[in-house]
Order: C-alpha cells, then sequence, then structure tokens
C-alpha cells in the first residue's frame, strides 16, 4: 500500500486549518461540519472536489492531488449508506456491526447455558427415577 507520511511540518501546517479535526503521521482526521460543507458543495453546487479543498485552504501537494476525490467518494458512500439520514461517521457502521455481533454472541452463549442446564435437570431426572424404581423393588 502506498500511504503518504506527513513530515512533522506538514503535520503543523495541517493541523493549523479550521477545518482538520486531527492530523497524525498518516492520515488526516476532518471536521463533520467541514465534511457536511464539502458534500453539499459537491454534489447541489456542483464544485469539483479539488475546488473544495483548496478554497478549505489544503495544499494539495502535502495531502495529494487524488484525495480530495477519493474523500468526497467515501463520504457520499458513508451518507448512502444511512440512507441520507445526514452524515455518518465512517467508522459508526462497524461500532454498530461490532454491537449487533456481541449481542448475538450474548444471546448464543446464553442459549447454550439454558441448553446445558436443561441437559443437566433431564440427567438429574433419570437418576431420580431409577433411584426410585430401585426403592420399590
Amino acid at each position: 500500500m502506498n500511504r503518504k507520511i506527513f513530515t512533522s511540518e506538514q503535520i503543523t501546517e495541517l493541523s493549523r486549518n479550521k477545518n482538520v479535526r486531527r492530523c497524525g503521521g498518516a492520515s488526516v482526521m476532518y471536521r463533520k461540519s467541514f465534511k457536511a460543507a464539502a458534500l453539499r458543495q459537491y454534489n447541489e453546487e456542483g464544485l469539483s472536489a479539488v475546488e473544495i479543498f483548496e478554497s478549505a485552504g489544503f495544499d494539495l501537494d502535502v495531502i495529494g492531488i487524488r484525495k480530495p476525490n477519493k474523500l468526497m467518494h467515501q463520504w457520499n458512500k458513508a451518507i448512502r449508506t444511512k440512507n441520507g439520514s445526514g452524515f455518518v461517521p465512517q467508522g459508526a457502521e462497524k461500532v454498530e456491526q461490532a454491537e449487533n455481533i456481541e449481542k448475538k454472541i450474548r444471546s448464543g452463549s446464553k442459549l447454550r447455558a439454558l441448553k446445558a442446564k436443561i441437559a443437566y435437570l433431564e440427567a438429574e431426572n433419570d437418576f431420580l427415577a431409577q433411584l426410585r424404581a430401585r426403592i420399590r423393588k
């Protein structure tokens, strides 16, 4: 994978931008307000992704010339998957899926525990029935 690694000067420059929430050595996290405004300009006003990022004060030599188009595609996809109910961060779906999986695991382990309890009680009933049968003889 050919990821762009930012220098400390580039990180400082990106961090100063009001549209950046956080910047690390290999990634930039953008503010939700910027994402929403950028998507509105891109989808409704017809501006290009490059124009939006340049007008927001980003140096495309630093973040990459193809990055704006890639981000617009990702952000649009994130909105479409939530049926247009507003901007949803990309990681939110994964958190929701993890919670659903955890619920299934909990209900599955609960089901296994109940089946084990039933098997134990049936065995206990069989044992008591055999014991009663011996006492009667």
